[in-house]
């Protein structure tokens, strides 16, 4: 087995049962309330903090993406044992993340000639994420060596898709993620809007009136992406704030089907949140890495 690290910012959402900090180390973003303080994602401020914060003070938070120094920071210790990295970032349509790990790599080979490291643009967010970086964990500990875990990467990051829907589209105009006219289309007569996040871009597909038209929205859209190859697939239902009751809809949709259903790895964390609000339901799916030959 090849000896490299898996690292990734913390736009990767994955709760801590399922890949603990220590195995997969997160790079942090920063969070901001009043545009001059910021705090550090998971290190400085929980996400169940920063939720009862937007919710009870009702304010749109800004964030900012991690320093080449913080990647550095990260990086360096595990060079120094002699491991190669595979960084993983939020899309680079999203954030400057990636470029700042980049950058931090351009640095770190200077120091560290002899060894690895890979920054790979993730082309997704929270368990869009969550699911490649789970699955290049799950590699590593299969023996993949890292120029096979890349290879791999790179043909089934563009297999992940989420499907969601928010509360308002409020976070997401603010945060610049979507525009005004798209955003005034959430607000008319209970209308949900119905985004797809793929290919590092979010693309609204659909509009439908109330939250259980929106669930089965998202659970029609999943189905479509993944008929007749169920068992291929990873899926999995995530929220942010908290879970809304209507969620088990989906439990029940997906539970004892063909595919890998989850419901307790993923939650929008800090990062996401911030532009989309704490009204989250969602399913995201990605195909599976045993599909892909070595």
């Amino acid at each position: 087995m090849d000896s490299y690290k898996i690292i990734s910012d913390t736009a990767c959402d994955i709760f801590p049962s399922v890949i603990d900090v220590e195995s997969v180390p997160r790079v942090p973003f920063y969070v901001s309330f009043d545009k001059e303080n910021y705090h550090k994602e998971i290190a400085e401020l929980s996400i169940d903090d920063f939720y009862k914060h937007i919710l009870e003070d009702k304010v749109y938070p800004k964030t900012s993406c991690p320093t080449i120094n913080d990647y550095t920071t990260v990086f360096e210790p595990y060079l120094k044992d002699g491991l190669d990295i595979i960084c993983f970032c939020i899309s680079s349509l999203f954030s400057g993340s990636y470029q700042s790990a980049v950058n931090a790599a351009e640095m770190m080979r200077e120091t560290y000639p002899e060894r690895r490291i890979e920054i790979v643009d993730s082309i997704q967010a929270t368990a869009g994420m969550g699911l490649i970086v789970y699955q290049a964990y799950l590699m590593k500990e299969a023996g993949y060596t890292l120029e096979e875990n890349l290879s791999v990467i790179d043909r089934l990051k563009h297999d992940v898709a989420i499907y969601f829907t928010v509360g308002s589209l409020d976070f997401l105009q603010n945060g610049g993620r979507i525009g005004k006219a798209t955003a005034l289309a959430g607000t008319l007569f209970n209308v949900k809007p119905i985004i797809c996040m793929r290919e590092g871009e979010l693309t609204p597909v659909e509009n439908v009136r109330g939250n259980k038209k929106a669930v089965k929205a998202i659970i029609d859209r999943t189905d479509k992406d993944i008929e007749g190859h169920e068992e291929d697939y990873y899926v999995s239902a995530f929220f942010a704030a908290d879970r809304n009751p209507l969620m088990d809809t989906i439990d029940e949709h997906y539970s004892g089907g063909k595919s890998d259903y989850s419901n307790n790895m993923f939650r929008v964390g800090v990062t996401v949140g911030a532009h989309t609000g704490p009204l989250v339901m969602a399913i995201a799916l990605a195909k599976k890495y045993t599909l892909y030959d070595k």
